[in-house]
């Protein structure tokens, strides 16, 4: 079976460079992550933790969190180097 080296594995990630986002932008998002946390929180409050629910939460996370670690080949390419082949060269 052909093993693909570290240097072949592509990472998809993305580097914003300072100033990216203006402070308008910036403020907007965090007021709306403080907003939804905090709903979030109160909701969670009101309702009664079951040790089933605690368990069944934790499989949704853990289960989510291994399917964004799976890379899923699809015709055409690897998302992941797609500003590496399409960037014009200076």
């Amino acid at each position: 079976m052909w093993r693909r080296t570290a240097r072949e594995l592509s990472v998809a990630h993305i580097h914003l460079p300072d100033g990216a986002f203006s402070i308008q932008w910036l403020i907007l998002w965090w007021i709306l992550a403080v907003v939804l946390i905090t709903t979030a929180l109160i909701l969670a409050r009101r309702q009664t933790i079951t040790a089933q629910r605690l368990s069944v939460t934790a499989v949704v996370a853990a289960a989510s969190f291994a399917i964004f670690q799976v890379n899923v080949p699809f015709a055409g390419g690897d998302l992941a180097n797609y500003n590496a082949h399409t960037r014009v060269k200076q």
